[in-house]
């Protein structure tokens, strides 16, 4: 049997403590549970939030298209702009972006699941110009609106002006390997639904496609990982939190910069391994080895409880980071809340990502 990974986390006085609990929280989209949509011929099209049909024009590369709602103020954009140069060298030319700044809720059809995912666009992020993008995985039996509160990342995407995505998982989990719930139980393509999301992003908003980045907590660590193993042409770096690798084979097609917060004292992926799951120190091991780190892990950064290693001779100049927090439970380093064990904020996960990816982008 498959191990389940249960992620309760609090929201102001509530709890959230199991699977039927988190796709009802306010504030959830109609797309969170996966229900199927029939879409007649078999192609995919826009849904509003409502599950009606809409017509969106012409598709986006992965034959997804998806309506938009929104919360942020403000209009979209008209007209194209143009800014930085694809992979081959040649100009890029901007989409009229569909979002303005604000926070969003979009629908993608994939599979003939009606799926969805939280757009955060912060004031900062100049949408005439190519802008990297970071998707931020929820937890089991949690959502995309309280990954939201419990990493706390919205502050950095307003501050370093990238777009912050949540997708959200079918029945709150995401198909992972060795983690977790219906996702995997169902088969759930979910590296097929992320590059649909991603497709769409960059359709209706200006995304720069060699800056793309995932991070996640906790089954949403393990989908990180998963990405980098089976979508390293997509993404230029991970950073999973509280999880390990839990794929049986990880072949990816190009190094893949990757760096792990997890604590000595998590009470659901434990520090050292046990069960399906491999040991936090092996998952860093495995990753030097896939991108031929050439160097033995050396100190990186350090502070009161929390110190990383790191491989910085890889293949291709990635680099391989590894920080443990002692003490820390299952938790998101940086922030004061913690539903599962002790905090540390003795350093912040979306400060050293953040620093992380910005020096890694795809070749």
């Amino acid at each position: 049997m498959r191990t389940s990974l249960f992620l309760a986390v609090a929201l102001g006085t509530s709890a959230c403590s199991g699977p039927d609990d988190a796709g009802t929280s306010a504030g959830s989209s109609s797309g969170t549970s996966g229900e199927p949509v029939s879409t007649g011929s078999g192609s995919t099209a826009g849904v509003t939030t409502t599950g009606e049909p809409l017509s969106t024009g012409d598709a986006s590369e992965a034959g997804t298209s998806g309506a938009v709602t929104s919360t942020g103020a403000g209009e979209s954009s008209d007209g194209e702009s143009s800014g930085g140069e694809s992979s081959t060298g040649e100009p890029l030319v901007c989409p009229p972006a569909a979002l303005a700044a604000g926070d969003h809720t979009i629908q993608v059809l994939h599979a003939g699941l009606k799926r969805s995912a939280l757009v955060h666009i912060p004031a900062s992020a100049d949408l005439a110009a190519r802008t990297p993008l970071v998707l931020n995985f929820h937890g089991l039996t949690s959502n995309p609106e309280q990954q939201v509160f419990f990493s706390g990342m919205n502050a950095k995407a307003d501050a370093e002006g990238f777009i912050l995505v949540y997708p959200a998982g079918v029945q709150s989990s995401w198909n992972a390997g060795a983690c977790c719930g219906a996702a995997i139980d169902q088969n759930i393509d979910d590296v097929g639904f992320v590059r649909a999301l991603v497709a769409q992003l960059s359709a209706t908003l200006c995304i720069d496609e060699r800056r793309i980045y995932a991070t996640g907590m906790s089954n949403g660590g393990f989908m990180s990982h998963r990405l980098a193993c089976e979508a390293a042409d997509l993404f230029a770096a991970v950073a999973p939190v509280s999880a390990v690798n839990g794929m049986d084979t990880c072949t990816p097609s190009r190094p893949v910069p990757v760096m792990m917060f997890n604590g000595t004292l998590d009470p659901l992926v434990a520090y050292n391994g046990g069960g399906l799951f491999k040991s936090a120190q092996q998952t860093f091991d495995d990753w030097g080895v896939r991108d031929l780190c050439g160097d033995a892990p050396k100190p990186g950064k350090s502070n009161g409880a929390a110190s990383c290693l790191q491989h910085d001779l890889c293949d291709a100049d990635v680099s391989v980071v590894f920080c443990t927090f002692e003490g820390m439970g299952h938790c998101w380093p940086g922030q004061a809340f913690c539903p599962l064990g002790a905090a540390s904020t003795d350093l912040s996960a979306n400060d050293e990502m953040w620093e992380f990816f910005s020096q890694h982008a795809l070749p």
